[in-house]
C-alpha cells in the first residue's frame, strides 16, 4: 500500500504560476497553506446569513 501526500506550493511557486497562465484572470484563487483553493464568489444567501451572524 502507497501513501500519496499533496504538493504544497511555496509562494513563488504560486506567483509563477499566475504568470505563466495556470489561472484565468477571472479565477479567484488563494494559497493557504501550500495549497490553492478556488474561492466561490459568495451570493445573495450567502451575505444575507454574513449580515444576520454580524448582527
Amino acid at each position: 500500500m502507497s501513501l500519496t501526500t499533496a504538493k504544497r506550493f511555496t509562494i513563488a511557486e504560486y506567483h509563477r504560476m499566475a504568470e505563466l497562465g495556470f489561472f484565468k484572470e477571472d479565477d479567484r484563487v488563494e494559497l493557504i497553506k501550500g495549497e490553492i483553493f478556488y474561492i466561490v464568489a459568495k451570493d445573495t444567501p450567502h451575505s444575507v446569513c454574513e449580515t444576520r451572524l454580524e448582527r
